[in-house]
């Protein structure tokens, strides 16, 4: 007679219950670790667009207009391609989506949505601001805005909220006002 080794119900049943607890852990991490590598190519891209933009404004003395940043890759070569916002493109129901479908055309791309002159050149809060141009992604919650209505609508994302905080991710310029300093003053400005 021979004795044969096998695994009973039991023991499988914990393998099984011990790898669940595994991944339990191990899936919100990883999600958690790809949320913190599209932040920090969403700020890397932002810069480099950001050092684009000033440098064609210092060639040709005047800032590209809404939705133009086509034009800083040709027919000189502010910067080689233009990115693509890691939490995009807009959704049809987001409010602005036209403007954006107008502009890039369909299917919505995903690029950053940038809204440059004339759309601040006669704002109070943006002249007070000196800010002639905004940079912008959808950020972790993928979401543009609500609808129209200042600040309250149009949230930005802050960091200290956890990763899926709401609002977008923001870039203004000229760079010579600090990023923290723009969204202090401008959510507490009165609409």
């Amino acid at each position: 007679m021979r004795r044969q080794c096998a695994f009973t119900l039991i023991e499988l049943l914990i393998v099984v219950a011990i790898i669940g607890i595994l991944a339990a852990i191990a899936v919100p991490n990883f999600l958690n670790a790809q949320i913190r590598a599209k932040l920090a190519r969403c700020e890397a891209d932002m810069k480099s667009l950001e050092t684009a933009i000033e440098s064609y404004r210092i060639d040709s003395n005047h800032y590209i207009g809404n939705f133009q940043l086509a034009k800083l890759t040709t027919p000189l070569a502010y910067i080689s391609s233009i990115p693509e916002d890691p939490f995009g493109p807009i959704l049809e129901s987001d409010y602005g989506y036209n403007s954006v479908l107008n502009a890039y055309g369909r299917p919505i791309k995903k690029y950053y949505i940038y809204h440059g002159p004339p759309t601040f050149d006669s704002h109070p809060d943006m002249i007070r601001l000196n800010i002639k141009w905004v940079l912008t992604a959808l950020g972790p919650d993928q979401g543009w805005f609500d609808g129209p209505g200042g600040a309250s609508s149009y949230p930005r994302y802050d960091a200290t909220n956890g990763l899926v905080s709401r609002g977008s991710i923001e870039r203004v310029g000229p760079g010579n006002i600090p990023q923290k300093t723009y969204r202090d003053r401008w959510d507490s400005s009165p609409s």
